[in-house]
């Protein structure tokens, strides 16, 4: 693997700086008052309800706190309940593709027009495995179904929430202007490239990609629990902590976003899950259930996605600098869908996971943003490593404040 990535949906983590005297816990032991304490911190930095699970070896830590619905009814969130597990979603697109490689269906040094001519109507077009690590200069189509966003607006939307589209509108919109720069040049995060993805896996198989998912991904990895919705669908079936946007609006602050259209998510960041299917997930894709070796190190093959920033073919690397061992590499991804927000990463060997979702997606945050950036990468730390980070230090705030405003340059907050 080449350097890990302190990634950019992670907020504060690449800021954290462990404290000389933190320790981790005995090897082998999962500190469960650890984790209860940086749950609770968590969700006293703002009004999220938050479920999570954590795992180290045989040992399971699994918790939920808080109610399904910002007005407390709908009973407390359970640890089973399903999520918008957005760009998470990307990886499983990711592994079936590097399956179908492995079967000689697909050439990922190949370019999209190969096998779907026309889809990109660029000169020169990136190649499949450039679009998968977000370096072929693909815009993302979100900037046009919500312009808005980007003043801090609604507005859009309000509007535009619900509306179904094709993945090829979606494609068509983001692709209207040249690419931002020479394919392999550069990086930056494009759901619009995994809506591409989404059609070449179509294709080649013959299939709808929910089947395909469904076959290759769920099924071998036992995830009972995770499905991608069928299109021009909305909701989340079963149990769900409710997903919010926060409006900026004094009088109507949470904006309820359950009705969102999956199409607009599909390939990109449309799976539905439960954090124990998450892990189950990442479980089978590190143990060789959904991946062979070869497969594996392709896709945790890192390139440069700007400052702190790495990423592979569906899959980024973290290193939190673990007192145990400072150079320890995590696998995993980051997803944020419009009000569920999940953070997930795993050990390479796979015997130490941490995944968690809360429900509010915070652009007009009413608690503390770095006390919140602070708490969610503690939280995770924790997970990962069994240590403290201790209270946020003096002057982590700016530098907190200065990695996200780097972040919103490089790439759109949502589905990262």
């Amino acid at each position: 693997m080449r350097k890990p990535l302190s990634i950019a949906g992670a907020l504060a983590l690449s800021l954290i700086a462990l404290p000389a005297s933190a320790s981790a816990a005995p090897s082998g032991s999962l500190d469960e008052a650890l984790l209860d304490r940086k749950l609770q911190q968590l969700y006293d930095a703002a009004d999220h309800s938050i479920t999570a699970e954590v795992r180290l070896g045989d040992d399971v830590w699994s918790e939920a706190m808080g109610p399904r619905k910002i007005d407390g009814s709908g009973g407390a969130v359970d640890e089973d309940d399903r999520v918008r597990i957005a760009s998470l979603t990307k990886s499983m697109v990711a592994a079936v593709l590097l399956q179908l490689q492995s079967e000689g269906e697909v050439d990922l040094d190949a370019t999209l027009g190969d096998y779907l001519p026309g889809l990109l109507p660029y000169e020169s077009e990136p190649t499949i495995r450039q679009v998968m690590q977000h370096t072929g200069g693909l815009r993302d189509y979100f900037l046009h179904l919500y312009p808005s966003l980007a003043e801090n607006d609604m507005s859009d939307v309000y509007a535009n929430y619900r509306n179904d589209y094709a993945p090829e509108e979606l494609i068509a919109m983001s692709t209207a202007d040249p690419l931002l720069f020479e394919p392999g040049t550069d990086f930056s995060y494009s759901n619009t490239g995994y809506m591409a993805l989404g059609l070449l896996v179509e294709h080649l198989t013959g299939r709808e990609l929910r089947e395909v998912l469904d076959e290759r991904v769920f099924e071998p990895a036992d995830l009972d629990d995770t499905y991608l919705p069928k299109d021009g669908t909305a909701g989340i079936r079963g149990a769900n902590p409710v997903p919010y946007m926060t409006t900026g609006e004094p009088d109507d602050p949470y904006f309820d976003t359950s009705r969102l259209s999956s199409d607009q998510l599909w390939a990109a960041g449309g799976v539905i899950s439960t954090m124990e299917d998450v892990n189950d997930f990442y479980d089978a894709l590190l143990d060789g259930t959904l991946l062979d070796g070869a497969g594996l190190a392709q896709m945790t093959d890192f390139v440069g996605g700007g400052e702190g920033m790495y990423y592979g073919l569906g899959l980024v690397g973290l290193n939190p600098g673990c007192p145990g061992d400072p150079d320890e590499v995590f696998v995993g991804h980051t997803g944020g869908g419009l009000g569920h927000q999940t953070y997930s990463f795993h050990s390479v060997d796979g015997d130490t996971q941490a995944t968690f979702t809360w429900n509010i997606d915070d652009r007009h945050a009413a608690a503390d943003p770095d006390e919140l950036n602070w708490a969610l990468g503690s939280l995770l730390i924790a997970g990962l490593c069994g240590a403290d980070a201790g209270p946020m230090p003096t002057g982590a705030d700016q530098r907190v404040q200065a990695l996200i405003a780097d972040l919103v340059l490089e790439a759109p907050t949502l589905l990262k």
